[in-house]
């Protein structure tokens, strides 16, 4: 039996409701839920957000902020630092016989 000719993979066009929610889900979440939620590959994900300057690192964004100023209220405080005692360096000894010349 014969293979079927091989199609090109259909396109969807970018509608203005997809990069707006590309731009609100940007930095929040993840590359994979946003395209998901965009009912597209991550990669055409990623290509757009690229295209369109937006970044979609999640480590600097507002939920990172959150979760760090989450963890700084919960966190103990720190015993105080002893103050650490400075030894002084030896004086390197003055060279003789400096160069003659």
């Amino acid at each position: 039996m014969a293979k079927a000719p091989k199609t090109s993979p259909s396109r969807r066009p970018w509608a203005s409701e997809d990069v707006k929610m590309l731009k609100s889900m940007a930095r929040k979440e993840p590359a994979s839920a946003i395209a998901k939620a965009l009912k597209r590959t991550e990669g055409a994900t990623r290509q757009k957000a690229t295209a369109l300057g937006v970044s979609l690192n999640t480590t600097r964004g507002r939920a990172a902020a959150a979760r760090s100023s989450a963890r700084k209220t919960t966190a103990r405080k720190a015993a105080p630092k002893k103050a650490a005692t400075k030894k002084a360096a030896p004086k390197k000894a003055a060279r003789k016989g400096a160069r003659k010349g």
